[in-house]
Parts: C-alpha cells; structure tokens; sequence
C-alpha cells in the first residue's frame, strides 16, 4: 500500500528521469486497465505495476476532477468504500478497482484512490498493489 502527497511524488519524479516518461499515454493505459476484464494474476500484476508507477511518479498531479475525469474516468465516491478511510481519503474523493473480474479470476485486483482538495484540484493517490516483482 502506498499513498503519496503528490509535491514529494514530483520531485521524485523530476530526480528519477520521470519526465521523459509520456505521460497521456500512461494515463491512457490506465483508463483501459480500469475497464478491462482481468482474467489471471499476471494481468492483475501488470496493472498493478502500472497503477503504482503513476502514483509514484506523481502523474495526476495538479489535475483537476475534470481533467481526471477526461483521462481515466470518474471514479467511485470513497464514500461507498471502506478502503478510503482506512487509507485517510474524504468521501468525495475517488476509489478505482482497477480492471474487471474476468472468467476464471481468482485473487485481489488493484485499487487507485485519488485525492482532491477544496478546488477539486489532486493532492494525494494511494495504491493497493497486488504484485510482489519489481517489474
């Protein structure tokens, strides 16, 4: 489980080459990992190593509810979550199963929670990662 406060997370970012990464296209894989059918650990893996490198990488940064919304959907009100509070999240925040059970799935898929403050802009993301290799 990781939550990252997104100033911290850019720098990081910054210092680790994070900004050659392409960012829409990242986030545009994210928004099709969240709808696909998920049908083995590998795939629910893969999506896992893909929610944590935007947490970690910083890459809602700034964005606004809208701008999320545009890039990978509107999420679940945490309100309708327990892992929201678990992890520090308000109920209007946003809770994402990240990937859909597929036939035959077994095991946990990977969450994406993201973080506003008062003018809807991103302030945190958490990860519930569901894979143990680093890559």
């Amino acid at each position: 489980m990781i939550r990252v406060t997104l100033g911290f997370a850019c720098v990081l970012a910054v210092a680790c080459g994070g900004q050659s990464i392409n960012r829409d296209d990242t986030l545009r894989r994210l928004s099709d990992a969240i709808q696909a059918p998920v049908s083995s650990p590998e795939e629910a893996a893969q999506s896992s190593r893909l929610v944590e490198q935007v947490v970690e990488e910083g890459m809602l940064e700034d964005m606004t509810r809208q701008e999320v919304s545009a890039a990978i959907g509107r999420g679940d009100d945490c309100s309708r979550h327990p892992r929201c509070a678990e992890a520090g999240f308000e109920d209007d925040d946003w809770f994402y199963n990240v990937g859909q059970m597929g036939e035959g799935a077994t095991g946990a898929l990977p969450i994406l929670i993201v973080g506003f403050d008062r003018f809807g802009k991103v302030t945190s993301t958490w990860n519930l990662r569901v894979h143990d290799d680093p890559g």
